[in-house]
């Protein structure tokens, strides 16, 4: 089934809807949201998937800070 190009603008459109009525609910405070999003993932935690956080080790003489700065690559 082909999706028109109408079709994804709508569902932008509701998608920005959305999004701005649970802004509006926490007074477009992010710390608010957090707090409502925890909430309600603390209703459904057991349905949730849980990934790993996956961090890169850093250089013990910051060549990795620098990289990332300039974002140059050795």
């Amino acid at each position: 089934m082909a999706v028109s190009l109408n079709m994804k603008h709508d569902l932008l459109e509701e998608v920005w809807r959305v999004r701005e009525e649970i802004a509006a609910e926490c007074g477009h405070d992010l710390k608010k949201l957090a707090g409502m999003l925890r909430k309600e993932e603390a209703k459904f935690g057991d349905r949730l998937a849980r990934l790993p956080i996956c961090r890169k080790p850093k250089a013990a003489d910051g060549r990795e800070a620098a990289r990332r700065r300039t974002g140059s690559h050795d």
